[in-house]
């Protein structure tokens, strides 16, 4: 029965193939912007978060605060975080690890090759552990040598490839602003992050970049802060808090000259925001789904209209007002599911041709989410269902002897 009703809705939708596809139209773009608005937006969000968690887990990073220009002039940082600072956040309860941290600039050279993407961070040893980074090859700057500054760096696989090409580049030697270091290190691969590429990097000890790299400093750029737990954070930026005012000398009413950014707190804070800019983005793209149900209405019932007497014919050789109501529902769910796959063709075919537009600003790991798919199908589904069943009921409740008579 349910077979023969398909064939005949089959056959009603061939004979007008031109109104079939315009009808269909509605629902593949609708899923087709669904699947390709949910997809890329997960694919976004999965970056940024993957770019925030490899900075570390529990972690605070400590950075000066904010000295303002006069008027609307411009603001520079507070130099005051020393080593000392970091040395004195160790010893507090619940902090595990802490690093503080360089930034440096110029030129990466060996020989004829060179890097000018390449960052130059002065560390402790402590921050690679801290941060998540493992070796593939050499080893990690020890204590003693942060102690006597040596010249010796880790370097990133990017800024290896780069200077060193196919050569293995631990224990030969990099020239920062003419300055020979020797690699005794290089990290594994963690994968582009934009700007700040952790695979473009060369680490050296802090007290090197700090005396040896011009221009000589006493201060340093940020401290980077793990705490033992999750649920340690929210005390241990209190403790750092008053550690860092008392070192400072600060008087009760002045402004800390410093800022403690927990990174857990804005990663959690950052999922909230794109759950619900996914939502948002899925639900203006459903609006489209919608539209195509209507669309799909407004079609279904033209067709009634057009076959009343069709209608009539079919009663009155036995049809019952189930089986006229289950052919225009047919027809109805055939245009929807139709449409739903060709909308997953062309979802999926925007969302790749979009992650390859924007693929030199941003790497998205761009696929189909199973139940994104599973979610655009049910939905048009359930509009087909909607958008079918009025008009499948006016059909079915036709009077036969009026039907016949209809022209």
């Amino acid at each position: 029965m349910l077979l023969t009703t398909l064939k005949i809705s089959l056959n009603s939708l061939a004979m007008n193939k031109l109104r079939t596809a315009l009808t269909m139209l509605g629902v593949i773009i609708g899923v087709g912007a669904v699947i390709a608005m949910l997809s890329l937006g997960s694919a976004f969000s999965n970056k940024i978060s993957g770019q925030i968690s490899a900075l570390g887990t529990n972690l605070l990073f400590v950075r000066p605060g904010q000295r303002g220009g006069p008027g609307m002039g411009a603001r520079s940082s507070v130099q005051t975080l020393t080593p000392e600072d970091a040395e004195a956040i160790l010893s507090l309860p619940g902090v595990k690890a802490v690093s503080p941290a360089s930034l440096n600039s110029g030129q990466v050279k060996s020989g004829n090759r060179n890097s000018n993407t390449a960052g130059i961070t002065g560390v402790a040893p402590s921050m690679f552990s801290i941060q998540n980074y493992t070796l593939q090859g050499g080893r990690v700057f020890s204590d003693m040598e942060v102690a006597r500054g040596a010249r010796v760096a880790v370097i990133g696989p990017v800024t290896a490839t780069e200077i060193f090409g196919s050569q293995d580049p631990v224990g030969r030697t990099i020239k920062i602003r003419d300055i020979g270091f020797q690699v005794i290190g290089v990290t594994r691969p963690k994968g582009s992050q934009g700007r700040m590429n952790p695979d473009d990097q060369v680490f050296i000890p802090y007290t090197t970049a700090m005396k040896q790299l011009p221009p000589a400093r006493t201060f340093v750029q940020y401290i980077a802060v793990e705490a033992q737990t999750k649920e340690q954070l929210a005390p241990v930026m209190e403790e750092i808090g008053k550690l860092l005012r008392q070192r400072h000398r600060l008087r009760p009413d002045a402004k800390d000259d410093f800022n403690v950014e927990n990174i857990t707190e804005f990663l959690e804070t950052f999922k909230t925001v794109s759950v619900v800019l996914t939502v948002f983005l899925g639900t203006v793209a459903g609006i489209s789904l919608i539209v195509g149900g209507i669309g799909i209405m407004n079609i279904m019932l033209a067709t009634v209209a057009e076959r009343t007497r069709e209608i009539g014919i079919r009663k009155a050789l036995g049809a019952k007002d189930w089986d006229i109501m289950l052919q225009f529902l047919v027809e109805a769910l055939v245009l929807t599911l139709g449409g739903g796959l060709a909308g997953l063709l062309l979802g999926w075919g925007l969302m790749a041709g979009i992650a390859a537009a924007v693929e030199s600003f941003v790497a998205l790991d761009a696929r189909l989410q199973w139940w994104v798919v599973v979610l655009s199908i049910a939905v048009a589904t359930a509009v087909g269902l909607v958008s079918g069943l009025y008009p499948a009921y006016r059909a079915s409740r036709l009077d036969p002897v009026t039907a016949l008579r209809y022209e």
